[in-house]
């Protein structure tokens, strides 16, 4: 019987045989079919140890040689088949691992007189230790590794550096805090792909696979529909970028290919997704590189259903830690109810960390080693404010984190007494709280925190989210849920802003991938003017004769401004049925020192004003707030900025226009304060901060601050102007008012 029906065979006989027998069986019938001297099993326990026990070799009573376990301790550090070569044998080691769970390591020898192991023979062998998992994890074998008389000397659990507290440090990818038991989704290794054989000829591999990618489009479908029913248009569109990689005739031919040369589908298609996401992760731009994760998803839902392995799914009250995160894990764990995720790889601008961030799930990305060092049933702690996670954490940090959660679900419920209440200072002067929105579900956290309009309508995730350009049917039923949520209030839709952090691959579309380049935004547009038209088209016809406000970012000059005016109302006439159009207002975005200095020139051709204080401040004090070398949260107190703003708004009211600040500084009270003295008439910001903004201005007085806005705005360093902020919302904050950090 060939050696792989072997195993199988012991695989379905685990019940019936004493597993240290069942595994002695397969060892020695290994390094027979192999040719091997000695075939031995070492075993993984608690911390590095390995344990090997001499009965599983050929050569019965003879103790592993120092190669063979230096190559098994190898294979199982690095998860790699690793090799020794000494004067009395060559040793070849595979690593056991399960869902990021390392058992042990399988280790062949054969003696030096004799002929190399030939790549044949060692591609026989990972798949055999493929098999061998089957062995260690079945029931009877696992409940008698946990410790039973008469068991193995071993510990299931996977590796850990510790088996105390341990802090991986990685990249805040959506704020807030998770707690759990860890789920692993997607973390089994691509050894799995050549567990088996194949089951037939080749007609026979095409066959299974056409079933499993009907399977995965149907999955695919399933969450497209879910998506579009309780999230909105956008993470849709998400799933359909997913179903045409699915439907991509190059992958269907690769994996082709492969099973033309006699691979079993599973290993063909993985094969296939393994090269093209390999491509993607050699391309310079970091947001093709994360596409790959896209690609990894795909990859284990196909190889899923083809090897039939179930991924361990999210349960209530779990945290999910994978090597990706991708949209279908986020969507998954959120409807399940697990309460954060923790992946190895990924960065802040993928689509998983996008949904992440809009669902309000708490996700840390890029941990390096994490699911080396993760246990099945580890503890976790998701800090997505800080981008760490805790391993094993000590009761003392337990309850550290459980207070934070407390507290901040305390602060929660007090901010949201204001949500309804008027937004005015202590003394009385009123101010406006819109809200900024890039998803379809932000607008529902809008209108529950309390906004008064949409500020800022980020429009780019609907193109990121669709890897190309949405039609104008899309963005319609995108652009309308903003109009159902607010049918009385201002609505202001920025101009697709495609910049460095938001780099689309549409066709021969492309932007600078430095934010600092020029080539960005309207002048983007300005080259693809189809591309404008129907995003400005469909802004109308979501209007629906309401009215329409447009903001034109990244203005720089007059005549950049004109000729974006000139094309958004040729687009618009275009259109039938005219009664229903409604004449836009237009907005131009401050968002470069040139624009601060022709705001006059331009308040001649617009009606409002919106100061974009992310990258004014980025391109004023010439750094890159995707970089932590150079952003710092204390840019917002540059006195520089707070003159610009100033200056802005002292313009645009002689001219009798309104002015919005839509940066993240318009969410910090210290900040918020300081605008509303200078003039600004509305805040838009992040819709979950819109209370507690709201509760700490009503505690403040104003009219001190606008007295002394001269000596203020005197102030020459950064850290004095932080200082005298903080000191003034301390002692100007009403008597016996709460202040919440």
């Amino acid at each position: 019987m060939y050696i792989l029906d072997y195993l199988v065979h012991l695989v379905s006989q685990a019940q019936a045989q004493a597993p240290r027998q069942m595994l002695e069986l397969a060892m020695r019938a290994i390094a027979i079919d192999l040719g091997a001297r000695s075939c031995r099993l070492f075993i993984q326990k608690s911390g590095e140890e390995l344990v090997s026990s001499e009965s599983f070799g050929v050569e019965a009573g003879v103790e592993p040689a120092d190669a063979a376990q230096r190559v098994a301790h190898e294979a199982l550090l690095n998860v790699l088949p690793s090799s020794a070569d000494t004067p009395a044998g060559s040793w070849r080691a595979v690593p056991l691992v399960s869902r990021a769970r390392r058992l042990g390591a399988l280790v062949i020898e054969r003696p030096a007189r004799e002929q190399p192991f030939t790549e044949q023979e060692l591609s026989r062998f990972s798949a055999v230790a493929s098999r061998v998992v089957d062995l260690l994890e079945s029931a009877s074998l696992i409940e008698v590794l946990k410790g039973t008389p008469g068991s193995l000397p071993v510990d299931a659990a996977p590796s850990s550096r510790t088996s105390g507290e341990e802090i991986l440090e990685g990249v805040a990818a959506s704020p807030g805090i998770a707690m759990g038991v860890v789920s692993f989704r997607h973390a089994f290794p691509s050894e799995l792909a050549r567990r088996e054989l194949a089951r037939g000829d080749a007609p026979g591999e095409r066959e299974r696979l056409r079933d499993a990618l009907q399977k995965t489009e149907n999955d695919l479908l399933r969450m497209q529909a879910s998506a579009a029913s309780e999230l909105g248009e956008e993470q849709a569109l998400i799933f359909g970028a997913h179903l045409l990689l699915l439907r991509d005739p190059i992958l269907l031919e690769k994996i082709e290919v492969g099973i033309g040369g006699g691979l079993p589908a599973a290993a063909a298609a993985d094969d296939a997704f393994a090269e093209i996401a390999g491509r993607l992760r050699q391309v310079r731009d970091p947001y093709l590189q994360e596409r790959a994760e896209d690609v990894e998803d795909l990859r284990s839902r196909v190889l899923g259903h083809l090897i039939e392995v179930e991924g361990e799914a999210a349960r209530p009250g779990h945290v999910v830690v994978s090597p990706h995160t991708s949209p279908s894990i986020v969507m998954e764990l959120k409807v399940l109810g697990a309460t954060g995720v923790a992946s190895e790889h990924g960065g802040t601008t993928s689509h998983g960390a996008l949904l992440a961030r809009a669902l309000g799930v708490p996700a840390v990305v890029g941990v390096g080693g994490l699911l080396s060092r993760v246990r099945a049933d580890d503890v976790l702690v998701v800090d997505g404010d800080e981008g760490r996670v805790i391993l094993r954490p000590s009761p003392d940090t337990l309850r550290d984190y459980t207070s934070r959660v407390a507290a901040e679900a305390q602060k929660r419920t007090e901010f949201s007494r204001y949500r309804s209440l008027p937004s005015r200072t202590a003394d009385d002067v009123p101010f406006r709280l819109e809200a900024n929105v890039a998803l379809g579900v932000d607008l529902g956290v809008a209108v529950t925190n309390g906004a008064e309009g949409v500020g800022l309508y980020r429009t780019e995730f609907a193109f990121i989210a669709h890897d190309g350009v949405p039609s104008r049917d899309e963005q319609v039923r995108i652009y309308a849920k903003a109009y159902a949520a607010f049918p009385d209030r201002p609505i202001s839709f920025r101009i697709l802003d495609l910049a460095g952090d938001k780099f689309l691959p549409i066709g021969g579309l492309r932007v600078a991938h430095s934010a600092f380049h020029g080539y960005r935004s309207i002048r983007v547009l300005f080259d693809y003017p189809h591309i404008l038209r129907d995003q400005v088209q469909a802004f109308a016809l979501a209007a629906n004769g309401r009215p329409l406000r447009i903001l034109v970012p990244m203005v720089s000059s007059l005549e950049e401004l004109q000729r974006v005016k000139q094309l958004t109302l040729s687009a618009l006439a275009q259109l039938p049925n005219q009664a229903n159009i409604s004449t836009p207002s237009f907005g131009a975005m401050i968002e470069v020192p040139a624009a601060v200095e022709i705001v006059s020139d331009v308040a001649t051709e617009v009606d409002f004003f919106s100061i974009g204080t992310n990258d004014l401040i980025q391109y004023s004090l010439v750094v890159d707030r995707e970089d932590p070398r150079l952003s710092s949260p204390h840019h917002a107190f540059h006195p520089a900025i707070l003159r610009m703003i100033q200056r802005v708004t002292a313009t645009a009211h002689a001219a009798a226009k309104e002015v919005c600040v839509c940066g993240e500084i318009a969410a910090r009270p210290e900040v918020a304060i300081a605008l509303v003295a200078l003039g600004v008439d509305t805040l838009s910001l992040t819709p979950r901060a819109i209370p507690e903004l709201k509760q700490r201005l009503s505690q403040v007085t104003l009219e001190p601050l606008r007295v002394d806005l001269e000596r203020l705005l005197s102030t020459r360093t950064t850290a004095e102007m932080e200082q005298s902020l903080r000191s003034y919302l301390l002692h100007h904050t009403a008597a016996g008012a709460k202040l919440v950090s």
